[in-house]
């Protein structure tokens, strides 16, 4: 049997996550996914895979928090040694993509579906070193944005 790719789904609580979850679920069959979120994310029945990992929540507005946050991602993407890293957003997906850009693993990074007439300041942040970077809305596309469709 061939082995799965592994790749590392990672995103903030709320929003982001649903939006992670519904790519992702379909991909389970192909790949062996590695979900990384803020703590309380999963469902009981969820918490009993070894495919998901708890990490702190933090935000731009939380700086030692992201700190942490940084320790944790090199530790966590090191020991997985992810081929992808995907993340629909915010403060973990952008420091996961940040710290990738330095690993032999590509990422993919989808802006939330929520900002419709500008990149998320997360986005901003890491449109120039995600490998692929999608935009659920036409309006925002260029040369290093593409628009495939949204989500929901």
């Amino acid at each position: 049997m061939k082995k799965k790719l592994k790749i590392i789904a990672i995103s903030s609580p709320g929003g982001h996550w649903i939006e992670l979850q519904k790519i992702c679920k379909p991909l389970e069959e192909d790949f062996n996914i590695v979900y990384v979120h803020p703590n309380n994310q999963f469902t009981k029945s969820d918490d009993d895979s070894s495919n998901n990992i708890s990490i702190i929540d933090a935000s731009a507005k939380t700086k030692l928090k992201l700190i942490i946050l940084s320790f944790q991602l090199i530790k966590i993407i090191l020991l997985n040694r992810p081929k992808y890293i995907i993340s629909t957003g915010a403060a973990p997906g952008a420091i996961a993509v940040l710290i990738a850009k330095w690993l032999p693993c590509k990422t993919i990074w989808i802006d939330s579906i929520a900002n419709t007439k500008e990149l998320s300041l997360s986005g901003k942040l890491v449109k120039n070193h995600a490998t692929i970077f999608l935009t659920q809305w036409e309006n925002l596309v260029d040369k290093k944005i593409m628009f495939k469709g949204a989500l929901l």
